[in-house]
């Protein structure tokens, strides 16, 4: 153990591949020592079998799990559902997918956490790609004003806001609703795509801005 690196001290190693490296080197000597020591000592073959056997059945139980995550990390290589750069939500998860392995990928989180989970989880249960297909995203902007009701000149001011920002779509035309009118007040109702699914916190955050901006030099407040 010692000259393969093995002295205790972490500062051995000098990164992870070399790590892996010298655990399937000792993996190997543990393997040959016990069949060499197995041979020695002269056991009839028939008690060895079934030694084996039952190891084989606990190893068996043990790698099934592993042998789950492996297949479904085949199946997502080739079936493409899942890509490198993807923007995804897995479970409670949301993030751009930064690796996919043969046993797990690597989600990583905009708190900048790199979430590891297990292929075999992804494919056991429904997960949501943002990007498969294309990077838009819809984004609703939903807020009270002071007014009864909404003016049509207000309404096309609104549109042209949300259009004069970089990251809007404006393949796709914004949409506004009135949401509920009361003797106070009028829910408005916004709807609008964006380019890039990534940016979409910011993109809401500068129309929001912008239509607030506007509303409050025409004299109308957002409750």
């Amino acid at each position: 153990a010692y000259f393969f690196g093995d002295v205790g001290d972490d500062s051995s190693f000098s990164d992870k591949s070399e790590r892996s490296r010298l655990m399937i080197t000792r993996l190997v000597l543990l393997v040959a020592g016990f069949l060499l020591a197995v041979a020695a000592s002269g056991l009839p073959i028939d008690r060895i079998t079934v030694i084996l056997g039952a190891l084989s059945v606990g190893i068996g139980l043990g790698l099934q799990s592993i042998v789950n995550n492996f297949v479904s990390g085949i199946i997502l290589i080739f079936d493409r559902s899942l890509r490198i750069g993807d923007t995804v939500e897995i479970g409670d998860k949301k993030g751009r997918v930064k690796e996919i392995s043969m046993r797990s990928s690597t989600l990583l989180t905009p708190e900048g956490a790199e979430v590891i989970i297990p292929n075999g989880d992804i494919l056991s249960h429904n997960f949501v790609n943002w990007s498969l297909s294309n990077n838009n995203m819809r984004i609703e902007i939903s807020f009270n004003t002071d007014q009864i009701g909404i003016s049509e000149e207000i309404s096309q001011a609104i549109v042209e806001i949300i259009k004069s920002s970089p990251d809007v779509l404006i393949q796709r035309e914004p949409e506004l609703f009135v949401g509920a009118i009361t003797s106070q007040s009028t829910q408005l109702k916004v709807y609008f795509w964006c380019k890039d699914v990534t940016k979409a916190e910011q993109t809401r955050s500068e129309v929001y801005s912008a239509i607030y901006k506007h509303l409050q030099e025409k004299g109308i407040k957002i409750l």
